[in-house]
């Protein structure tokens, strides 16, 4: 069983460093590219956890912290947001936790009055693709060649679900 959470500073671990600085377990999100440190990671917590728009969640199984999901940002004229993740123990991956933690998301979703979530994804990421259609995201679009991977050019898919 899992649950989310919003982080606290008892949450920042070396572990959690770890995490963020693994180019396995980050190969498909931007944060390959960055250097993260623990200054970096408490402070990011902290201005989330300060946002009127975002929301960032630990993703715990039982109390074991296993990955992270974001809601935001928030449109609030729209009412759309966006939602990102990652599992970080790499021995948990395709264990459908990602996709747990997205139902979950979707429900604190509708009770903050979204009416749509979206979630970009790397084209080789299938993973994370399954995670989403199992949550009954679907493919809305394609952005041809929009990054660098491996040095060569993917495709960025973005998919979408309406809430209700």
């Amino acid at each position: 069983m899992i649950n989310l959470r919003k982080l606290t500073n008892d949450d920042i671990s070396k572990k959690y460093l770890s995490w963020m600085n693994d180019k396995n377990i980050h190969q498909f999100t931007e944060q390959r590219h960055l250097r993260h440190t623990l200054k970096k990671i408490k402070k990011f917590v902290f201005d989330k956890n300060k946002s009127k728009n975002e929301f960032l969640y630990g993703i715990f199984l039982n109390d074991l912290h296993i990955g992270n999901i974001k809601l935001g940002p928030i449109n609030p004229i729209h009412k759309y947001a966006v939602i990102s993740y990652f599992i970080g123990e790499k021995k948990l991956h395709n264990s459908g936790y990602a996709t747990k933690a997205i139902k979950e998301i979707i429900k604190i979703a509708k009770k903050k009055q979204i009416k749509k979530l979206k979630a970009g994804v790397y084209y080789l990421n299938k993973a994370s693709q399954k995670a989403l259609k199992k949550n009954g995201f679907k493919l809305e679009g394609i952005l041809k060649k929009e990054y660098i991977y491996k040095n060569k050019r993917i495709d960025s898919l973005i998919f979408g679900k309406v809430l209700k």
